[in-house]
């Protein structure tokens, strides 16, 4: 009988190990943090991703055009090779946009994602870190066409 018992306290020790060896994994994995900059005249903003403290990504809005930039529009870039994507999604006033770097090596910067708005017309827009099956997400940070 003591013998089970050893066993089975050692067989308990080993799985409680591995598995807090895997929640750590995980947990590291969701050490991101996001910033927004102030928002321009014309709805501008930015977000940037932030991994461990290091600069991972960022997603640009722009309100309207300037340059070769279109308005209305928005695009993610990773600048950090740590196996992580930058995504990025409309949340509101209409869903199914995004901006991904996902499966692309980094630095990569996504193409535009445009789509015409009424002037004034608020958005939110929310970034994740992506990998896998796996999203970090922010809230969903407002600006305005």
């Amino acid at each position: 009988m003591r013998s089970r018992v050893g066993t089975f306290l050692a067989t308990s020790a080993l799985v409680v190990g591995t598995s807090l060896t895997l929640g750590a994994t995980d947990a590291a994995a969701a050490d991101f943090t996001f910033s927004k900059s102030g928002v321009s005249a014309d709805g501008s903003f930015d977000v940037k991703v932030y991994y461990g403290g290091d600069h991972a990504g960022t997603m640009e809005w722009n309100g309207d055009p300037s340059g070769s930039e279109p308005g209305d529009a928005f695009r993610v870039k990773d600048v950090l090779a740590d196996g992580f994507g930058i995504e990025a999604r409309m949340i509101d006033p209409t869903t199914g946009r995004s901006a991904t770097t996902r499966g692309e090596p980094s630095p990569y910067t996504s193409g535009w994602n445009t789509g015409n708005l009424d002037e004034g017309t608020e958005v939110f827009i929310q970034v994740c870190a992506v990998k896998g099956t796996g999203a970090w997400c922010s809230i969903a940070y407002q600006g305005h066409a």
